[in-house]
């Protein structure tokens, strides 16, 4: 996960169908499919796909997806994806288990919201995680020197190449937008 980061700083967060033809006209290698439904989801995957992104499946926000584990193992069989994103420990800890791609996803909002986050990541393991809203430098820096083995990317309220360049300079690895012009 770190290598493909590390070439792809950054990722286009799909919010509808208008975005998923914009992004596969772009330069991002990355998806975070953020809308959706259980129905459709392993067309856009294969769509995405056809066009050689990564594409990575927002579990919390597609419709008619349950939060037992066992939809890692329906979602990893039948739907072909690069790999998931949660704000669920027990979605996260199943992902691991089964080799797939995971990142988690944590909003922060105080530093109970912080120490909350670190405590989770001393359980699971996550391949990356993101924070949210992702212009938080002392937040990046605090994971970041905790946590230094498992990817940042940053989310939520980046809209400008000049806060992308700072949240980098903070220490993550990464940043996930869904403004298409900083594609």
């Amino acid at each position: 996960m770190r290598d493909l980061l590390e070439v792809n700083p950054i990722i286009g967060a799909i919010k509808n169908d208008e975005c998923i033809h914009r992004v596969i006209k772009s330069d991002c290698e990355i998806v975070f499919l953020l809308s959706g439904d259980i129905i459709t989801l392993k067309d856009r995957v294969n769509l995405l796909h056809k066009h050689n992104k990564k594409v990575f499946v927002h579990i919390d926000m597609i419709t008619g997806i349950s939060t037992n584990p066992i939809i890692i193992d329906y979602l990893k069989k039948e739907s072909n994806i690069d790999g998931i994103i949660t704000t669920k420990a027990n979605i996260v800890k199943r992902a691991v288990e089964l080799n797939l791609n995971v990142v988690q996803r944590f909003f922060f909002i105080d530093s109970m919201s912080l120490e909350n986050a670190i405590e989770s990541l001393r359980k699971v393991k996550p391949q990356a995680i993101e924070i949210m809203p992702g212009i938080l430098p002392k937040v990046i820096k605090r994971i970041n020197k905790e946590f230094s083995n498992i990817p940042i990317i940053c989310g939520g309220l980046i809209d400008e190449k000049e806060e992308i360049i700072k949240v980098l300079s903070y220490g993550a690895m990464a940043v996930s937008t869904s403004k298409y012009e900083i594609w």
